[in-house]
């Protein structure tokens, strides 16, 4: 286990350093001055030119990214060339109110959509099973953006019980304004629910078919005790995948929730960096996402050891 672990460290950090290398030098075949860009339309010649001199755009690519790896090393990031202010402080709080978002709506998501799923597994075939089956798929189907629309029009428009944009004025982090998580949380929640509770449900539903379920059952064993000493244990193996995906999404898949809501989050913040061709923002955000999309996954390898005995890595 611990060579697997560690193997998977240096995955992790060849991962990041080949996301970090793709993503800036994808940036530079992006037809888009980033000094003209910065001064307008209206500067001379002359002006973008000192600009790119000062800034050091007139070195080559590979300099510019050897340099930069080297101040990685040292923890610094680089300024935003978009907003001039240090890229580790606008990253962490960024990604700080992007993970409250995500946790928020993580922590509502996996309860509602294993327990749907469940119920829905044991009885496969009847009313409950139906109504959870047809509820989810429909959830599943409806993109972000379209959920969120009908949620700001229904609670913000015609109800008038939550503010309709989610953007901070005044406050520092999110969680001082939770009336302003509540959208955002439950478009997440209508996208995300349904497809958890059916892949659960697929998954109970096939255990319970077992034949060592059905001894369990034939033997008279109460079917609570059934349900979480012998259904539960194997049946929650596949949605484990989901749920690292999941983590996955909802950190760096954030960019249309955050963008319609106008969430200060990380997502919202890769959208404008990348319309703006901030490159040090775009790196930095692209290493964080690659850093949770791989330990995530590294964590659910682990859970599923921890799960099945059997399973072992050498």
């Amino acid at each position: 286990m611990a060579l697997s672990i560690l193997r998977r460290l240096g995955f992790l950090l060849l991962t990041m350093a080949l996301v970090s290398a793709a993503v800036f030098f994808i940036s530079e075949i992006v037809p888009l001055d980033v000094a003209r860009n910065i001064l307008g339309q209206f500067a001379t010649d002359e002006q973008v030119a000192a600009l790119r001199e000062r800034m050091g755009l007139d070195r080559p690519a590979h300099v510019r990214y050897a340099e930069w790896l080297a101040r990685l090393v040292q923890g610094d990031l680089g300024v935003s060339t978009l907003s001039g202010t240090p890229v580790v402080p606008l990253i962490l709080r960024r990604v700080g109110n992007s993970a409250i978002l995500a946790a928020v709506a993580f922590l509502a998501i996996m309860p509602l959509g294993l327990l749907l799923g469940t119920l829905a597994g044991l009885w496969e075939g009847r009313f409950l099973d139906r109504v959870i089956s047809v509820g989810g798929l429909v959830s599943t189907s409806t993109p972000p953006f379209a959920s969120g629309v009908v949620l700001i029009l229904l609670f913000a428009l015609w109800l008038q019980w939550l503010p309709g944009t989610s953007a901070l004025d005044t406050e520092t982090w999110a969680w001082e304004v939770p009336s302003k998580l509540a959208l955002p949380v439950l478009a997440l929640i209508l996208a995300d629910v349904g497809y958890v509770a059916r892949m659960t449900r697929a998954s109970v539903a096939e255990v319970m078919r077992t034949a060592y379920v059905r001894t369990a059952i034939l033997k008279g064993l109460p079917f609570h005790r059934v349900v979480v000493h012998h259904v539960l244990r194997n049946a929650l193996l596949a949605p484990i995948t989901v749920v690292a995906l999941h983590l996955n999404w909802l950190m760096g898949g954030l960019v249309v929730v955050e963008s319609l809501f106008g969430f200060p989050g990380l997502g919202r913040l890769m959208l404008e960096a990348a319309l703006n061709k901030d490159v040090p923002v775009i790196e930095a955000g692209a290493l964080v996402a690659t850093f949770i999309a791989v330990a995530s996954q590294c964590a659910a390898d682990i859970t599923y050891t921890a799960l099945n005995p059997r399973i072992r890595y050498r």
